[in-house]
């Protein structure tokens, strides 16, 4: 499976890496490089965090996993199949789930995917959540 994953953290990056064996990653840690994924491949999964470039708890706008969320609903032939918002940021999270309501809204999906397995999907279900 082709799958995205928009964080800015590499260690993030390193736990989808080491759980998502035998597909094929596009790691990214901007708006504007996912955005630039999203128009060249198609995939099957997106895994998208809001707070971006090192940044924490920051109002949705340019530069966003929010910008990213809504250039996938401004863009729907583009759209992954699956779509994980992954974020601690609870306002940020609710406003990428307005732009994608169809997305599934799990803080720290990295840690949902048994480490080392192969993958052939996720079973991620809306994850009540505070803020």
């Amino acid at each position: 499976m082709r799958i995205l994953i928009l964080d800015d953290e590499l260690a993030r990056h390193y736990e989808f890496k080491k759980r998502l064996i035998g597909h094929l990653l596009t790691h990214v840690s901007t708006a504007a490089e996912a955005i630039t994924a999203l128009k060249e491949i198609d995939f099957e999964w997106a895994f998208l965090d809001h707070d971006l470039g090192g940044r924490t708890m920051v109002a949705s706008g340019a530069g966003t996993g929010w910008e990213v969320a809504k250039w996938i609903a401004d863009n729907p032939d583009r759209k992954p199949k699956n779509v994980v918002i992954h974020s601690f940021n609870g306002p940020g999270r609710k406003n990428m789930m307005a732009a994608l309501p169809d997305a599934v809204e799990c803080p720290g999906a990295w840690t949902m995917i048994k480490s080392g397995e192969v993958w052939s999907g996720i079973k991620v279900e809306q994850i009540p959540t505070v803020g």
